[in-house]
C-alpha cells in the first residue's frame, strides 16, 4: 500500500468526468467460421477521466495535490460526482451484513419496502472500494435484500451501516505527466487527468 493517501476535494468538481468500469476481455476468432469466443479476465476496475479548468488559486491547489501524489506512486480517493447519493429510498436502517463475488447481503430495510436501492446506485463496501448496483432492489418480508453489484468484491466488506453517500474509489494516476497543464493569458489552467483503481495485492 502506498504511504501517500489523499482525498479528492469535493469543491474541485470537474467540468467533465467519465467514471466507468473497464473490463478486460480476450477475443479469439475462428478464421474458418468467423465465430468469436470471448473470455473475461479477472481484472475489471474503475477508471475515471477528469477535465478541469481553474483559476489561479484552484490551479495551485491542483498542482499541489498532483505533486503530492508523485505520479503513479500515491493513491487518491476519488468520488463519482454524478452519484453523490443513492436514488433508492433506503427505507429503514440498512446494514451491510456480508458479501461474496458479485452479491451483497443487506438487512435492516423496512420489510417489503420497494425500491430501497436503484440500478446505478453506488455502495461503498470498505474504504476505497465502491460498487454499482446492477438492478432495482426491493426488501423481502424480513427487511433483507440481496444486491447484485459490479465489479466483484476483492476484499472483505466492512460490516455496518450501508454507505451510499460520497462513495469513493482508491485510485492512482495513469500517467506520470498528469501534472502538465496549459495556462492561458487569463491565468486559467486546464487539467486532463486519467486515474485507475488500485486493486488489492
Amino acid at each position: 500500500m502506498a504511504d501517500i493517501e489523499l482525498n479528492w476535494p469535493l469543491d474541485l468538481r470537474p467540468q467533465e468526468q467519465s467514471f466507468y468500469i473497464r473490463t478486460l476481455s480476450t477475443k479469439f476468432e475462428n478464421p474458418l467460421t468467423g465465430q468469436v469466443q470471448v473470455l473475461e479476465r479477472d481484472a475489471a476496475r474503475w477508471v475515471t477521466k477528469l477535465s478541469l479548468v481553474r483559476s489561479e488559486l484552484d490551479s495551485r491547489r491542483l498542482d499541489a495535490l498532483l505533486a503530492a501524489l508523485r505520479g503513479s506512486v500515491g493513491h487518491v480517493f476519488v468520488p463519482d460526482f454524478r452519484r453523490a447519493s443513492a436514488k433508492g429510498s433506503l427505507a429503514g436502517n440498512p446494514q451491510l451484513v456480508s458479501g461474496t463475488a458479485n452479491t451483497l447481503t443487506v438487512n435492516g430495510f423496512t420489510p417489503d419496502a420497494e425500491g430501497v436501492l436503484r440500478a446505478g446506485d453506488l455502495i461503498q463496501t470498505s474504504p476505497g472500494r465502491s460498487h454499482i448496483t446492477l438492478q432495482d432492489v426491493d426488501a423481502d418480508n424480513t427487511g433483507a435484500a440481496s444486491v447484485a453489484i459490479a465489479p466483484r468484491l476483492r476484499e472483505a466488506v466492512t460490516v455496518g451501516p450501508l454507505i451510499t453517500d460520497d462513495c469513493r474509489v482508491r485510485m492512482r494516476l495513469v500517467d506520470d505527466d498528469a501534472a502538465e497543464n496549459a495556462t492561458d493569458n487569463r491565468r486559467l489552467s486546464s487539467f486532463d487527468l486519467e486515474l485507475i483503481e488500485v486493486l488489492p495485492q
